[in-house]
């Protein structure tokens, strides 16, 4: 197990196979060359806790000390607990949602070490996902998941100009997100119409915007 580096699990039934959940996390846990790990839908409360208690728990011999990239969707986040110091090391979180973009689904991992964030459509979504909500409150949920994040990226969802617009103004309002540096938009249903919005936020030099205007992309899309 050691020579593995890269892992996608998706679970099929986990959600109420306890011992097959709890299985699973050693195996997790015991890989100490994982670098990229990806977890897809449910898993039974004993995924977590299991990976908590193992990581905590382990003095001579640190749990996925290399993993650095770590891939979730919301239907893991919906059942997300702590996983105590296995994923300390994660610098790079990526978040792929199946239709709604929730503040209070996404806020649930916890990962004060990351600095880079991705929030893109689900591979297998047949639309792109969109904001149930206001984007207002998106830095307040940034902010739990870490206060650490420089660059935060949007890709392939249906966020449109007037969306992108509010969620630039609510990245350039006073928030704790004192080290982001970049926020990018790629394929997110916005046009040249929300260019000026895009040249204010550069010019006040707090933080670079970068887009890529056009509709998003999936294999799956309808």
């Amino acid at each position: 197990m050691g020579s593995i580096e890269t892992l996608d699990i998706h679970s099929v039934g986990l959600s109420e196979r306890p011992y097959a959940s709890r299985d699973l996390a050693q195996f997790v846990c015991k890989i100490t060359h994982l670098k990229d790990l990806s977890i897809y839908n449910q898993f039974h409360d004993d995924f977590f806790s299991t990976s908590s208690s193992m990581a905590s728990s382990a003095k001579s011999c640190n749990t996925s000390p290399t993993l650095t990239e770590l891939t979730v969707d919301c239907d893991t986040l919906k059942g997300w607990q702590d996983c105590g110091s296995m994923f300390d090391n994660v610098k790079r979180v990526t978040i792929q949602v199946g239709s709604k973009i929730k503040c209070d689904v996404i806020q649930r991992i916890h990962l004060p070490g990351t600095t880079e964030l991705t929030i893109q459509t689900h591979e297998s979504a047949g639309l792109p996902a969109g904001f149930h909500e206001e984007p207002t409150s998106l830095p307040k949920a940034l902010l739990i998941i870490s206060p650490q994040f420089v660059k935060v990226t949007f890709r392939d969802l249906d966020i449109g100009n007037s969306k992108m617009e509010l969620i630039l103004q609510a990245f350039r309002s006073p928030h704790n997100l004192k080290y982001l540096k970049i926020i990018r938009f790629i394929r997110c249903g916005s046009d040249e119409g929300v260019d000026g919005v895009i040249m204010a936020c550069n010019k006040d030099q707090v933080m670079e915007v970068e887009v890529e205007h056009g509709k998003p992309r999936g294999d799956n899309f309808f």
